[in-house]
């Protein structure tokens, strides 16, 4: 009798981490993250990154990034899958910068004419 109660106890203390992490609204991921296009750096907190879909997304860091620059080396480190989401990152000229969230774009901003 006791061992049931401390199995049923162990999977209910173990529940909160086997629970799923719910994203938040108008989160998602890319696809094919080994595919991408391209990358426009969005400030030193975010850059845009367009899928081989043609879809932009807009990619917010959890921290600020200084390395984050037109020209510099980015590489992208994807979830299993070769998805890319809150649970990557990036190296940005040898600096890893964490992913606070991926949601869907317009692409940038067009650029004002000097």
């Amino acid at each position: 009798m006791i061992r049931p109660t401390l199995i049923a106890a162990a999977l209910l203390a173990a529940a909160p981490a086997l629970a799923k992490e719910t994203p938040a609204s108008g989160e998602t991921s890319i696809p094919r993250m080994t595919a991408f296009l391209e990358w426009l750096p969005d400030g030193n907190q975010a850059l845009f990154v367009r899928a081989d879909t043609g879809r932009w997304y807009h990619v917010a860091l959890e921290t600020s990034c200084p390395r984050i620059r037109q020209g510099a080396r980015i590489r992208f480190n994807a979830s299993p899958g070769n998805r890319f989401d809150r649970h990557s990152s990036i190296r940005a000229d040898g600096w890893r910068c964490l992913i606070g969230s991926v949601t869907r774009s317009e692409g940038p901003p067009p650029r004002r004419r000097r």
